[in-house]
């Protein structure tokens, strides 16, 4: 009796590590080419092309480049119930400044709305324009 209780026990705690490690796996998203330098994370960004995906069980958002392996989270995004067709990755542009991630719009799940940064708010404070910047995106990673 007493090794039956200690298997289910091992049991238990094996199938517990066993899930949480599976769900920290990441879901591709999906890829686009962006044709303009931006920010998102606090890290800056060449154009080119780059993956969105997912990370952990809160689906914290990552953006990497393709052609480097750069990698940035994107804390502080705020998810959204909203779905859109078609996928889109939107950006704040400002006049004579470079762009900004702004929202992660996938077709399925849910979309991540991005907190500006400080040096975001420091450009929008002042008196440069505001112009959005959408790109449209392939599901997964190409």
């Amino acid at each position: 009796m007493k090794n039956n209780v200690m298997r289910i026990f091992l049991v238990l705690g094996a199938a517990a590590i066993c899930g949480t490690a599976l769900d920290a796996q990441s879901r591709d998203l999906l890829s686009a080419k962006i044709p303009f330098a931006f920010e998102a994370g606090g890290q800056h960004f060449a154009p080119g092309k780059y993956v969105v995906r997912e990370h952990g069980y809160s689906g914290v958002p990552a953006i990497q480049s393709a052609k480097t392996g750069q990698t940035v989270f994107v804390t502080g995004a705020v998810h959204t119930l909203a779905q859109v067709s078609p996928p889109k990755l939107v950006f704040h542009c400002y006049a004579g400044a470079t762009c900004f991630l702004a929202q992660i719009r996938p077709s399925n799940g849910t979309g991540s709305t991005v907190s500006m940064t400080k040096a975001e708010k420091e450009i929008a404070n002042g008196e440069r324009p505001r112009e959005m910047a959408t790109i449209a995106v392939e599901l997964g990673a190409n």
